[in-house]
């Protein structure tokens, strides 16, 4: 039976700590530069309208809560930023979605 109960711990103990990994990415950088990181604001160039998602369904998001916008990010990255602050919240990642073509905006 202490057997059991060490394995049973075990087992606890491993999926807490899987439990409390971050789903989300903190940082991004590509080719080695650094481009933005949660908590911070993101450079201006990701705020401007042509790197704003208004269909965020499209690129499979979450709705953005109140006070959120999707901006496109780098490759295939998704940021979830502060309309007011311009602070990064969460970076996402989805595999090669085209973008929405103009007659469908």
């Amino acid at each position: 039976m202490n057997m059991y109960a060490r394995v049973l711990m075990a087992g606890l103990m491993l999926a807490s700590v899987a439990a409390a990994a971050d789903p989300f990415p903190e940082t991004a950088s590509h080719a080695g530069e650094f481009h933005y990181r949660t908590g911070h604001p993101v450079p201006p160039n990701y705020l401007a309208d042509d790197h704003r998602i208004t269909n965020y369904r499209h690129y499979h998001l979450d709705k953005p809560m109140d006070g959120y916008m999707w901006v496109r990010g780098e490759e295939n990255e998704y940021l979830l930023v502060s309309t007011t602050s311009h602070i990064l919240r969460r970076i996402e990642y989805r595999e090669s979605i085209p973008p929405e073509a103009e007659s469908s905006k």
